[in-house]
């Protein structure tokens, strides 16, 4: 029995199943690539974009003149010219600053002046009839002084010279009415005197014992006899 070991030979061939030429299949380029080069084109386009920009900006700005500012401070205000512009045919020329803090001052300094007359009439109404010392009982010796009505008292007597001052001197109940009317005086003198050591002029100052007069308290209490046992001041 004969074989034909050549009946498969010949030009034809059977094609296969797979064919590993290079030339058959052409692989296409990967999708990432192109987003990659899209990404790329848009950064170049924007910078150029950016770059132009900003040489615009930077050469507009050395354009603009500097304002010379002068390195004092208290000329700094008077050193500004004053900007002229003109609407509608109208000059409106800007005032020129004032130095900082003039105006202000100014106004104080006047506000103060105008208010003097006012600020010693309510100096006068809260010393007057003030109460600066209280006495022992039956004498001029001091029991209790206010200290600080005493140098508001004499401040104002310094700060005003022309001023004068008048003490009245007061006594409780107790004891006959003409002693009393001694005592009175003898403690109006007595705060004159303390007055004359604080340097104010006795001519400036004028005393006079009112006796059981005017009492500020009640005499049917101790309590009340010890504060009535005092000098009252006028400011003149």
């Amino acid at each position: 029995m004969a074989f034909d070991l050549n009946k498969n030979d010949g030009s034809q061939k059977e094609p296969s199943k797979f064919d590993l030429s290079k030339r058959e299949v052409e692989n296409p380029a990967p999708k990432s690539q192109a987003w990659l080069i899209g990404l790329f084109g848009i950064l170049v386009v924007g910078g150029g974009i950016w770059y132009y920009s900003s040489n615009k900006t930077l050469n507009t700005v050395a354009k603009e003149p500097t304002q010379n500012v002068s390195s004092d401070p208290a000329g700094a205000a008077t050193a500004i010219t004053p900007a002229k512009e003109k609407v509608d045919g109208t000059d409106t020329t800007t005032a020129p600053i004032k130095a900082l803090g003039t105006e202000e001052k100014s106004n104080k300094k006047d506000s103060l002046n105008d208010a003097s007359p006012e600020l010693e009439t309510a100096a006068l109404k809260a010393l007057n009839h003030t109460v600066p010392v209280i006495f022992v009982q039956g004498s001029s010796s001091f029991a209790s002084t206010n200290k600080t009505l005493i140098k508001r008292i004499v401040a104002y007597l310094i700060k005003n010279p022309a001023a004068s001052i008048h003490v009245d001197g007061y006594a409780s109940s107790d004891g006959p009415i003409a002693l009393n009317q001694q005592i009175s005086q003898a403690r109006a003198d007595a705060f004159k005197n303390h007055l004359t050591a604080l340097n104010i002029e006795a001519s400036r100052i004028s005393s006079t014992g009112k006796g059981i007069e005017n009492p500020i308290a009640s005499n049917n209490t101790n309590a009340g006899r010890k504060k009535n046992r005092r000098v009252e001041i006028t400011l003149l």
